[in-house]
């Protein structure tokens, strides 16, 4: 019987942390969006995002917090508040992230931790704008399927270190057909039959061959 009161909680759970994540895509012109989270588990810490950032623009994101169940899950939903909450009143990216980790390392402890790239794109400037703790780096392909970018890490995770900056980058002008990817290192550390991992480069790869599906 407590087993399976526990399943009916994590099942609950589990469907209140679906709301979390973005209903469907934004609809931008000249632009194709689209995001996915396949948890391994009922709950998990990896969450991704989409929103208005102060000054306009589109705001867009993937996180992962340490380690899975119950605590990261909820952590990411705090995590995620704190995000929309700081992008209503702020327009810089690196900005955002830096008072994210002043939140996060004050509430939370040293076990706690969280990787997170967030992107801001102006869709008339049809410009690029990133700041990236920790997190795996996104890739810029052009429409050639050549890399233009990897959107690199600018900083440690945030909850681990107070006063520390996180640089925006510079304004990446998008060209027509240019691919941009943001994912978790779930994907990259998944293994396969043989126990060797998916890995950054078979990510890029996997870009390329698909880089003209919608």
């Amino acid at each position: 019987l407590r087993s399976e009161r526990n399943e009916a909680q994590l099942d609950a759970a589990h469907a209140i942390q679906q709301r979390l994540y973005p209903k469907e895509a934004p609809q931008v012109p000249g632009f194709d969006i689209a995001g996915a989270v396949l948890p391994a588990e009922s709950l998990c810490g990896d969450y991704y995002d989409f929103f208005t950032i102060s000054g306009g623009g589109l705001g867009m994101t993937v996180a992962d917090v340490c380690g899975h169940g119950v605590g990261p899950s909820i952590l990411m939903a705090q995590a995620r508040a704190y995000l929309r909450s700081l992008a209503l009143a702020q327009a810089d990216v690196g900005e955002i992230i830096c008072r994210l980790n002043e939140i996060l390392t004050v509430e939370g402890s040293e076990k706690e931790f969280v990787t997170h790239i967030l992107v801001r794109v102006d869709p008339d400037a049809r410009t690029l704008v990133y700041a990236n703790a920790g997190h795996p780096a996104g890739i810029l392909l052009d429409r050639a399927g050549r890399l233009r970018e990897e959107l690199e890490s600018c900083g440690p995770p945030l909850g681990i270190f107070t006063d520390r900056a996180y640089p925006s980058s510079r304004a990446i002008l998008l060209e027509p057909g240019d691919f941009v990817v943001l994912y978790t290192d779930g994907i990259t550390e998944c293994s396969g039959p043989d126990e060797s991992e998916f890995g950054a480069e078979r990510v890029i790869e996997l870009a390329k061959s698909h880089r003209r599906d919608p």
